[in-house]
């Protein structure tokens, strides 16, 4: 069964042990590295985009959906999901886009609930949502509060060209698809700016750790 938002709500309202902490950032803006540093100080990460490829393994409920939807042209000849076909499929189509979305956004909310509760169960102090687009998806309703990775333009395209050879309009173009980082800034709880070296980055994560651990 798909848990319904107020389900989880109801649930997530008994989080008493747990602090759930959201994690978000624009595209190339180092979310990865605050991630992998709140691993490393002990809390419990889930990320959204490893939660999103496991509903769609081989017999999975998110894969099984898909193909009743588009067909077998969209599974790999060992039963995996074929996302280059599906890619041809959606791309430039927004109707199928959104049906795409409304099959798998609800398994990956389901899946990751399961994930914070367990932890909860186990006592862990601190679980980290992390989701790209945690605002866009209104995941922020299920955490205590949320934590936004921000970066200069300057910084966020140049890195961003480096990493994936994007040219400065192609860079350009990827960082404008997404939400503006003022709203971002705005709608955060906490904000580490990432345009400086790790390690200071990393103090501004103790800092809040801290805060919201103590």
């Amino acid at each position: 069964m798909v848990v319904k938002n107020n389900e989880f709500l109801q649930i997530s309202g008994d989080f008493n042990m747990t602090y759930v902490l959201g994690l978000t950032g624009g595209i190339a803006s180092g979310k990865s590295t605050v991630s992998n540093y709140l691993y490393e100080q002990g809390a419990v990460v889930i990320d959204a985009d490893i939660v999103s490829r496991q509903v769609v393994r081989p017999e999975a409920k998110g894969l099984l959906a898909l193909v009743s939807e588009f067909g077998k042209q969209i599974q790999n000849e060992d039963g995996t999901l074929n996302r280059a076909a599906l890619g041809e499929i959606i791309f430039n189509d927004q109707k199928k886009r959104d049906v795409v979305n409304g099959l798998l956004h609800p398994l990956i909310k389901e899946e990751m609930l399961n994930q914070v509760k367990f932890a909860e169960e186990k006592g862990v102090d601190l679980v980290v949502l992390d989701i790209p687009l945690l605002f866009e998806s209104k995941c922020e309703q299920y955490c205590d509060a949320v934590l936004v990775v921000d970066v200069s333009p300057e910084t966020q395209k140049g890195r961003l060209m480096r990493r994936n050879d994007f040219t400065q309009k192609e860079a350009q173009a990827r960082i404008d698809s997404q939400m503006d980082p003022a709203e971002r800034k705005k709608r955060a709880d906490f904000v580490v700016n990432n345009d400086a070296s790790e390690e200071q980055t990393y103090q501004q994560v103790d800092i809040l750790l801290e805060d919201i651990l103590n």
